[in-house]
């Protein structure tokens, strides 16, 4: 979200354009986390991030921090109705780690909750994801799907993610490294892996569909 609610209309209004089904309201990434790679390495997009083009514009700048500084950094339930009253599409609210974080946003109206710390690279030091899961998930009781990513590099992680709650996984690592290695073909290549390693693990775990993985009993070590 930018600050300037002016630049979300021009955002939501493209969206609505072009036809998608949902917006997803992304809220742990209200300002970069401190990367000290990034910053040692002295790393700068070497491409305009075209999906954040309208909040560079804002800010009349292209580095992150530019992009950063005109993003809200205050998201409040409020603007889960506020998107969800002027598009008329189910919102998704992405980044929960909380329970009670997931009971506001379904409160406001979400349609969704995505479970996620940003891949980690936000809050350093903060839960893992799959480990807010299941609290998450028996809050939720089923009343919205659950989308759950980040660490996701196995069939197996997509089983035990399944097995803890969530509706949907979601890739973003595995999927980019095929894209660099092969493009579309390196993309299908990872997303076939990864589905006959899932296929593998529901066998061994006598599964077979995927509601019964979704009874599966995880013991914890």
């Amino acid at each position: 979200m930018s600050k300037d609610w002016s630049v979300n209309q021009a955002w939501l209004d493209e969206a609505v354009q072009v036809g998608v089904k949902a917006i997803i309201l992304t809220v742990d990434s209200t300002l970069g986390g401190y990367r000290e790679a990034d910053i040692v390495n002295n790393f700068q997009f070497p491409l305009p991030m075209g999906n954040l083009a309208k909040l560079a514009e804002a800010s009349q700048g292209l580095g992150i921090s530019d992009i950063y500084a005109a993003a809200a950094q205050k998201i409040l339930p409020e603007d889960v109705k506020r998107i969800a009253d002027y598009t008329h599409l189910p919102v998704i609210v992405k980044g929960v780690q909380d329970p009670d974080d997931a009971e506001a946003a379904i409160q406001a109206g979400a349609q969704g909750i995505w479970v996620s710390n940003h891949g980690g690279r936000q809050l350093n030091g903060g839960p893992a994801s799959f480990d807010a899961l299941e609290t998450i998930a028996k809050r939720v009781d089923k009343r919205v799907p659950i989308i759950f990513d980040s660490g996701i590099r196995r069939g197996s992680h997509v089983f035990k993610a399944l097995a803890s709650g969530a509706d949907v996984v979601a890739l973003a690592r595995p999927i980019i490294y095929g894209l660099a290695l092969g493009g579309a073909q390196g993309v299908q290549s990872v997303v076939e892996h990864l589905n006959k390693e899932f296929r593998i693990t529901m066998q061994l775990a006598g599964a077979q569909t995927v509601e019964e993985v979704k009874k599966a009993k995880l013991i914890r070590h």
